[in-house]
């Protein structure tokens, strides 16, 4: 199916100019059958990266990308946006613009699958693509709103309320087809012209995580659905573009959560749920930890939480600026 307005594709590199040389070499494809062009702006990376990027574009004749400087480091928000108030707000002739990681490389029709989702359905603002990992199996790619009283459930980590309670989950399991949700991971996502036009860009307030998060759900209070995409298949090499990694081995307490993540964690539930949003999330995420420790200390069973766990949590006021 053609594409009705052209297609921008929005890139940020900090320090990972081999990666987004792959990426570009999984667009070429999508680029010789759809009206698209490819912007990579590159966040400060001081490494040559410009270079090598814009060496590989002109060795390959790849007349659909382009990389340029934006100038600073100011986080995964500000770089996307930056590209998108140079190349994508003075075109009027762009209709859908795709956010896709550096560290993605995409499956054969993936961006065209989510243009013709969008084209299929009109109440569809933002779609998101089915993410896997190198070996074809599911990384997590949906989810539902961030919220207080789902702090409780993500602190006591009990299957038999995971059971009772499946909503409270913020990650939607097993999500192999394509299907309504509250919001889709940042990594691939495309998002209608008109979405920015009707909410904003991104909040550039958040330095990572939670950016996507933010503009989805403001997206849904405006009306706009938004969407995970099975028929979109894009690998994630999760963590290697930002250096930063939550994952753990099964035998591994769990990675000690990020400053940047508990900062922006504070700032979407401040600005969704109220002032004392963070609090009554930290109060219930703490009381759900303490009946999860005292779970496992009686069924003989280890602790597996990151190191200074309490401490980071009752911190986070430190990180973003509120008292304590």
């Amino acid at each position: 199916m053609g594409t009705t307005g052209k297609i921008a594709i929005v890139i940020v590199n900090y320090k990972t100019p081999a990666l987004v040389i792959d990426c570009l070499a999984s667009l070429r494809a999508e680029a010789a059958q759809s009206d698209l062009a490819v912007y990579i702006g590159d966040a400060d990376s001081q490494d040559g990266s410009v270079e090598q990027i814009s060496g590989f574009i002109a060795q390959e004749a790849l007349t659909w990308a382009t990389c340029f400087p934006i100038g600073q480091n100011g986080g995964f928000a500000f770089g996307n946006n930056a590209v998108v108030k140079k190349y994508v707000l003075p075109d009027p002739d762009i209709a859908f613009v795709h956010f896709l990681n550096p560290d993605t490389y995409i499956h054969p029709g993936a961006v065209q699958a989510l243009v013709s989702f969008l084209q299929d359905h009109p109440k569809a603002g933002i779609v998101g693509s089915r993410l896997e990992n190198p070996d074809g199996s599911l990384r997590s790619s949906g989810f539902r709103t961030p919220a207080p009283w789902r702090e409780f459930f993500r602190g006591i980590r009990l299957g038999v309320l995971d059971r009772l309670v499946p909503q409270a989950a913020i990650k939607i399991e097993r999500l192999a087809s394509s299907q309504r949700v509250d919001w889709v991971t940042g990594a691939s996502f495309m998002v209608r012209r008109r979405v920015l036009d009707d909410v904003g860009l991104m909040d550039d307030g958040y330095f990572l995580y939670f950016e996507e998060t933010d503009l989805m759900t403001r997206a849904r209070k405006a009306g706009h659905e938004v969407w995970h995409v099975a028929q979109s298949r894009v690998v994630h090499l999760a963590g290697q573009s930002t250096g930063v990694r939550t994952g753990s081995q099964d035998d591994q307490p769990p990675a000690r959560p990020s400053p940047f993540w508990l900062r922006s964690r504070s700032r979407y539930l401040r600005k969704h749920h109220g002032p004392l949003a963070r609090m009554r999330a930290n109060i219930l995420f703490l009381t759900g930890d303490l009946l999860y420790r005292t779970h496992r200390i009686l069924t003989g069973r280890p602790v597996r939480n990151p190191p200074h766990l309490w401490r980071d949590y009752l911190n986070t006021g430190r990180y973003d600026g509120e008292s304590s």
